[in-house]
């Protein structure tokens, strides 16, 4: 089956594209359930999380993908919250230049105040 991509709109690549993951997720084998040695990334994705009752939805934004939801529990959420604080202790960021407090850029309003129902 050949499927001409140029021909297609937005609108008829992400229908496509939602029809073959659905697909996929019904076949065998399963994707392998553990992370790959090397990946192709995405640097610095948009990225949602806003509490549920049975635990926290957290979104990914994918630039080919869209939107990736994941509802996780809460005890994974902790988890997560431990490995990022922990990883985040022993990281040694670059030394950087000396620079006046008077001319330092003001970070924009909820850029990483928690993720609570915010848009990152």
């Amino acid at each position: 089956m050949t499927i001409e991509l140029s021909t297609l709109s937005a609108t008829q690549l992400d229908e496509l594209i939602a029809a073959a993951v659905k697909r996929r997720a019904e076949m065998k084998p399963e994707p392998a359930t553990q992370p790959p040695e090397q990946c192709e990334a995405i640097v610095n994705p948009a990225w949602h999380t806003s509490p549920l009752p049975q635990g926290v939805l957290f979104m990914l934004r994918h630039p080919g993908l869209g939107w990736l939801g994941f509802v996780l529990p809460h005890e994974h959420r902790v988890h997560l919250a431990s490995l990022w604080l922990h990883q985040s202790l022993l990281h040694k960021p670059a030394a950087e230049p000396a620079s006046d407090p008077a001319t330092a850029p003001t970070p924009p309003p909820n850029v990483g105040a928690g993720g609570s129902g915010t848009l990152h």
